[in-house]
């Protein structure tokens, strides 16, 4: 038996479309950085009067106990930053801490994870650079 020839299907890159859908987002993203176009921009952001201008970056964490997996060793975790919290500003706040506390620790996927059981000292340092703290256990 004749095996049959296979038909090959075109792979070659398609015509290049008639006109652009894009074009006028294009065209209104352009304008509106050169002039800031009002009607882009998002609805005005009212501020109470005597706040600092900008976003507040500072908010309430929770704090919680751990000892899974550590050798029965006690472990303070703090997570619940805000995305404005980068990696530099969560290693420095870090930083004050370990050196405030005498103790090690380290930054974890968003969360700063302090050695020992501290939460005494800790709590009260926290809240004196403006964060309200709810403990999870």
């Amino acid at each position: 038996m004749a095996r049959e020839k296979k038909q090959r299907v075109a792979t070659d890159a398609a015509p290049e479309l008639q006109t652009n859908p894009f074009a006028a987002l294009e065209i209104q993203g352009r304008a509106s950085q050169k002039g800031r176009d009002p009607r882009l921009a998002g609805p005005p952001q009212h501020q109470r009067p005597g706040e600092p201008p900008g976003p507040t970056i500072k908010k309430r964490l929770l704090l919680r106990r751990s000892t899974a997996h550590r050798g029965g060793k006690t472990v303070l975790v703090l997570e619940g930053f805000s995305p404005a919290w980068n990696a530099g500003k969560l290693e420095d706040l870090l930083r004050e801490l370990k050196a405030s506390l005498g103790c090690g620790g380290k930054v974890e996927a968003r969360t700063l994870e302090l050695q020992g059981e501290l939460a005494n000292r800790l709590i009260p340092l926290l809240e004196s650079r403006g964060f309200a703290v709810n403990s999870g256990w």
